[in-house]
């Protein structure tokens, strides 16, 4: 999970609000000297002389995050508080910092006031406004969300937090004279129209989902690096946020690809081509159109049987009863909101969080399913729920990003140990007994 925001503090940054003791300063230059545990040490040094002094208080909380010493950040952040003018314009900056570190520990609710408290100081105060975004949005409420990430990018429009976010919750929070400027800038529906259909709609959601699942980038590697005209295009060209969208061309080249791939799939499966053409699910719904196409059921059967899971039946076979029975079951869950997960992912997220099986069913509302031939674990889908019971999902969601990444670049994948930010301390949900933490 990636709580603290991209741009996170600096110790110059926090110097610039008022002038500096020679004290400070020096810690300053041991901190851009990356001399950080000195610089922590000289601002303790500094604040033996002058305990009350807000501006060492508040460059020693910076530093501290920097090392990921976020419980003392946090106290530090909250003695400067006690010292500092109401006017001053450290108030701001203080609540915002106190915003990321509850938003590290997913303290939703602290994490939320927290940024709200820094808005009524600085409206403007671009780090709380993604804040604010952010923890609308892991609550369920993306329209709000929506919201914040647009007075984030009023602020900044460069800002990549608040952009990336924003496009991360199209189609859901476009408005409906947004939705039929993008399908004409996509060319799924002509220039002259004046409404769109459902169906357009529905094809839009599935296109944007293609970008999230790295199609353009695929794209760009069937071509050489070299994407043919009219098969993406790009908004804000030439800029830094410059945002690439497949047209209708681009993502029906794209599932006529990935249908190509998953026949060379399958016959190397062993499998002739008249066979491959007859795969249903376990629903016996078909895999390939009558264009031999994936359908939307095959694109996840393709999906399932590059991760090694077997969810497709050949012509000859039935689906046992029992087996049958474990299906329906998981479809129910699966339409509440919960999300299937392999026994690999189960078992990082066994590791990673600490916590007993019976703690993740009995207090993380966790589905664990038995029967047939395999085990199946059912997550709390995001965004339905709030935290600690959506933890278990974003590690598994973590966990599948880290393996993507590592696959495209021919690497082995290096898990982090903890959910949380990379580099700083762990934040784990249970303890070692494997019992939930007193703080969820």
């Amino acid at each position: 999970m990636r709580f603290l925001l991209t741009f996170l503090l600096i110790l110059s940054s926090v110097c610039s609000f008022a002038a500096e003791s020679q004290c400070v300063a020096k810690s300053k230059d041991l901190f851009n000297d990356k001399q950080y545990s000195a610089a922590e040490g000289k601002l303790k040094q500094c604040l033996e002389q002058r305990p009350k002094d807000t501006d060492a208080l508040i460059s020693l909380a910076g530093v501290q995050m920097v090392l990921g010493e976020f419980k003392k950040a946090e106290e530090t952040f909250q003695y400067a508080l006690e010292y500092l003018n109401p006017k001053s314009p450290y108030q701001a900056y203080v609540y915002s910092r106190l915003g990321d570190i509850e938003m590290r520990n997913v303290n939703l609710k602290i994490a939320e006031a927290n940024y709200d408290n820094a808005l009524k100081y600085e409206p403007a105060n671009i780090n709380s406004l993604v804040g604010k975004g952010i923890c609308r949005e892991k609550s369920g409420d993306i329209q709000t969300a929506a919201v914040y990430y647009k007075k984030a990018l009023a602020v900044d429009f460069t800002n990549i937090v608040a952009r990336t976010r924003l496009v991360a919750l199209e189609p859901d929070v476009l408005s409906q004279k947004e939705i039929l400027a993008t399908l004409k800038e996509r060319n799924i529906i002509d220039p002259a129209a004046a409404v769109y259909s459902e169906e357009d709609k529905a094809l839009l959601a599935k296109m944007i989902k293609a970008e999230r699942d790295s199609a353009i980038e695929y794209l760009s590697g069937k071509y050489g690096g070299r994407i043919p005209d009219g098969f993406i295009v790009e908004r804000d060209s030439g800029k830094i946020y410059v945002r690439k969208m497949l047209t209708l061309t681009g993502y029906n080249d794209v599932i006529a690809k990935l249908s190509d791939d998953a026949k060379t799939f399958f016959m190397n499966k062993g499998l002739q081509p008249g066979t491959i053409f007859q795969l249903r699910d376990f629903d016996s719904k078909p895999i390939f159109d009558n264009q031999g196409h994936l359908t939307d059921t095959g694109l996840a059967v393709y999906t399932k049987a590059l991760l090694g899971t077997k969810a497709y039946l050949l012509p000859t076979e039935k689906t046992p009863a029992e087996k049958h029975k474990l299906d329906e079951v998981i479809q129910r869950y699966v339409a509440q909101g919960y999300s299937e997960i392999s026994a690999p992912e189960y078992d990082y997220v066994l590791r990673t969080t600490r916590c007993s099986e019976e703690t993740l069913v009995k207090q993380l509302k966790v589905k664990i399913i038995k029967g047939y031939d395999r085990q199946h674990v059912l997550l709390i889908s995001n965004p339905k729920f709030t935290p600690p019971f959506i933890i278990p999902y974003e590690i598994v969601s973590e966990y599948r990003k880290t393996s993507r990444e590592a696959k495209k670049a021919g690497q082995t994948p290096v898990y982090r140990s903890s959910f949380g930010i990379g580099g700083g301390n762990s934040s784990r949900l249970c303890k070692e007994d494997g019992t939930l933490m007193s703080n969820f």
